[in-house]
């Protein structure tokens, strides 16, 4: 019988939840930041101004770390490159928003 760490050390282990960890994030960042504003409040506030994207979604991204850092310290490394793997999906967007 294999170890879970074994079992679930797969690039894709990392990935689901590098890709769900940004929005994760955001909510984070609303409940501490605008948690005066009702949640559609907020997303109105987000889409109406192009000039929060790019910010809002770097600092969705570091919630990403929790989930590197838990998968390094159980040695699952291909799991923590699922992360990386998904902030490099994440990170064409910041480009774009930033600059476009």
């Amino acid at each position: 019988m294999e170890s879970l760490t074994v079992r679930y050390n797969k690039i894709i282990t990392g990935l689901i939840p590098g890709l769900v960890g940004p929005w994760i994030g955001a909510f984070v960042f609303y409940l501490f930041m605008f948690n005066h504003k009702t949640i559609g409040g907020f997303i109105k506030m987000i889409l109406n101004n192009s000039s929060t994207h790019a910010p809002l979604l770097s600092v969705s991204l570091i919630f990403n770390l929790i989930f590197f850092f838990l998968f390094l310290r159980q040695n699952m490394y291909r799991a923590a490159n699922g992360v990386i793997m998904a902030v490099f999906i994440y990170a064409p967007f910041i480009i774009y928003f930033k600059y476009v």
